[in-house]
């Protein structure tokens, strides 16, 4: 619907941070030129879901700003936090990937444990056998 959701987003963070009391009607949203917002509605409670806004539960008209939505402003905008929650999430892959080959490894350091384990048993039991084969020789 919204083919730059993400540009649009930064806009009118800017604007809901910027009015007197960090608040709008939603038909008070703009796009990247400054031209009021089609379909505001859904954009609306696109920001609502993204936690940026607290749209108005009656009739949905007024979207105040939420902390969430001052902290990620304050932080360079959303175009930033986007990044930066990009960059976390490439970090957390290879951490992921980190952990599981660990996983891996103990998985196989615990079969070579057992594996060996079966071979000394094994050894013992051939021992004793080939002691009394020797006995009854």
């Amino acid at each position: 619907m919204f083919e730059n959701i993400d540009e649009l987003i930064e806009v009118n963070l800017k604007l809901l941070y910027t009015s007197k009391s960090q608040f709008m009607m939603r038909i008070n949203f703009k796009d990247e030129c400054g031209f009021n917002l089609k379909n505001s509605k859904v954009f609306a409670e696109i920001l609502d879901h993204k936690g940026l806004v607290v749209l108005e539960k009656d009739q949905g008209f007024r979207c105040d700003l939420t902390d969430f939505g001052k902290q990620v402003y304050e932080s360079g905008g959303w175009n930033k936090y986007i990044e930066s929650v990009e960059s976390f999430a490439k970090f957390k892959t290879v951490v992921n990937t980190d952990s599981q080959v660990k996983k891996i490894e103990q998985s196989f350091l615990k079969k070579v444990v057992i594996a060996g384990i079966i071979v000394l048993v094994l050894c013992f039991f051939i021992t004793l056998l080939t002691v009394e084969f020797f006995k009854f020789s």
